[in-house]
């Protein structure tokens, strides 16, 4: 199976990527850096994975990256721990409405006029700031 994953080379992402190449998948990865720069992956290599340095919010390019794959995971997000969404809760919200928006919008075209199948969303424990239960149920956010 193809699978595309948005924020390819954040902490989440890594360790996607690892565990599905481990699982015999096709793996293509998009990340533009902003959080961490270019990092190092010990799969940057596998024959198996493909990557795009580039900005999930341009439709284009996500379109050309999901027009062959059977599903994608959708992760990336612009992020800088609860004070920072103080700090800049609109920037933040914005962005990341624009990341999911354009990611949505090439998954739909894709599952319309491709071969895509299903389209998964992921998230770090930071949309669940003050819970003390894990895993924490959509009602308690």
């Amino acid at each position: 199976m193809k699978i595309l994953v948005t924020g390819s080379a954040g902490f989440v992402g890594g360790y996607l990527v690892q565990e599905l190449l481990d699982h015999g998948h096709e793996v293509v990865g998009i990340d533009n850096y902003s959080k961490y720069g270019k990092v190092d992956k010990s799969y940057d290599n596998h024959k198996n994975y493909s990557f795009v340095e580039g900005d999930a919010k341009d439709v284009g390019l996500m379109k050309d990256l999901i027009s062959d794959c059977d599903q994608v995971v959708a992760i990336a997000a612009i992020i800088g721990g609860i004070s920072l969404f103080h700090e800049l809760a609109y920037d933040l919200i914005a962005e990341n409405e624009r990341i999911t928006a354009s990611t949505f919008d090439a998954a739909i075209w894709a599952f319309k006029h491709k071969k895509l199948k299903k389209i998964n969303v992921m998230s770090s424990s930071m949309v669940f700031e003050s819970t003390s239960t894990y895993p924490t149920p959509k009602e308690n956010s």
